[in-house]
């Protein structure tokens, strides 16, 4: 299948100067994407993976030294995988990049550190642009194209789902059942489900966390990871982590980081309308793999919290806009479960609820306080659209597979 990342990344080949660095969770079909790029992939040649001996000493010993040109007619993308476990690879890639531009184009693919970088000055500045490839979705189980015929905002305030129908809510079902990831998703086996996700996270720890950090206590930030499923979908408390394994505040939060740089999970920050306080505030976790939710709740929130992640970063990354995801609770315990901010003003808040089609109070409670153009409840269950006018304000009640497919 094609992917949604493929019509932008071939845009930007033919556009822009700079390296694709694309990033995502270990085995989410980044080396498949990069290599579609290239007719056909010649190992050592137009292709390196760091991780094969061939390659990492043609790499070590040619390439990088300079003994080796990469800028025949016929070369021009190559792709680097893995590269980042390279002690040098930022240097590496400047080097190679300012001997070869603007006739040679990188795909550079990592599972994790390539995002690391930007926090601070680098000599890559400039020198790329990053993609971040999410797990599969409902609209791309569908082979829909991403919504570009109107703005971001336009698209998200003046969508109007219609009733799907079977075809969407199979792939919705389908989902939730084997998850995002290309193989477990399409080999939809029980069996090799839990095999994959237990390789899958050995992988993250041994080799992933290994390539960024020398941690000495590995098997605790290993039974970190087997608390966080607990804590999905609520405000995370680093205090009460501590205590569950014993170390210190800084360090906790400092694993935290680290798994979102390995893409274990990521996490969401309040909504405050001053960044500022909201960085002191609790964040929320979800986890790449909602299937390690049992939770059916749980795991249908987790679900949209990915779809919504992929959504804004496709915006930001392809340049088409500047939005943020969030959520919503203040000391009373109002809460809604995310909201989408444009340039840091609220323009979506979405309340995820299994069966319930109530309305719900907290969007109530929030849409007409902070004035949010827009209010939705998904429901898991396929039900027909709905407009609830309460409080002054109007929820739209929206099957979660209509809505999910207007995404990518």
């Amino acid at each position: 299948m094609s992917r949604y990342l493929s019509a932008p990344l071939r845009q930007h080949l033919q556009d822009n100067r700079q390296m694709i660095f694309l990033v995502g969770p270990r085995q989410v079909g980044k080396t498949t994407l990069a290599k579609s790029f290239l007719t056909p992939p010649l190992p050592g040649i137009t292709y390196f993976n760091w991780d094969n001996t061939d390659d990492r000493k043609r790499l070590s010993t040619q390439v990088i030294p300079g003994k080796l040109r990469l800028d025949a007619p016929n070369q021009a993308v190559i792709v680097f995988d893995e590269f980042h476990k390279y002690p040098h690879w930022k240097n590496a890639l400047k080097g190679l990049f300012d001997l070869y531009e603007p006739h040679t184009h990188w795909i550079v693919t990592g599972s994790a550190a390539l995002n690391v970088y930007r926090k601070g000055q680098d000599s890559l500045l400039g020198r790329s642009f990053t993609y971040h490839l999410a797990p599969f979705s409902v609209a791309e189980l569908l082979n829909l194209t991403p919504p570009l015929s109107a703005t971001p905002v336009e698209h998200l305030l003046e969508m109007t789902p219609s009733r799907a129908g079977k075809e969407a809510d199979d792939a919705f079902t389908h989902l939730m059942q084997w998850s995002g990831f290309p193989e477990p998703l399409f080999k939809a086996s029980p069996q090799f489900l839990i095999q994959w996700r237990r390789s899958r996270l050995d992988r993250l720890i041994n080799q992933d966390l290994a390539a960024i950090e020398n941690l000495r206590n590995l098997s605790l930030v290993e039974t970190l990871m087997f608390l966080l499923p607990a804590k999905v979908g609520s405000p995370l408390s680093i205090a009460s982590l501590r205590e569950d394994l014993n170390v210190h505040f800084a360090t906790v939060k400092h694993w935290l980081t680290l798994l979102e740089h390995v893409f274990y999970g990521f996490s969401l920050s309040p909504y405050t309308g001053n960044m500022a306080r909201a960085l002191k505030k609790e964040r929320k976790w979800y986890l790449w793999d909602w299937t390690e939710l049992d939770t059916p709740g749980l795991r249908f929130e987790n679900l949209v919290a990915v779809h919504l992640w992929k959504y804004v970063n496709f915006v930001n990354d392809t340049g088409l806009g500047d939005l943020s995801l969030h959520y919503l609770r203040d000391k009373e315990k109002h809460e809604i479960d995310f909201i989408i901010c444009n340039k840091q003003k609220p323009i979506l808040a979405i309340e995820c609820k299994n069966r319930d089609q109530t309305p719900s109070s907290a969007l109530a409670y929030y849409g007409k306080r902070l004035t949010i153009p827009r209010l939705i409840q998904l429901v898991a269950e396929p039900i027909d659209p709905i407009k609830v006018s309460t409080n002054g304000v109007t929820i739209d009640l929206l099957s979660a597979a209509d809505f999910l497919k207007e995404l990518v």
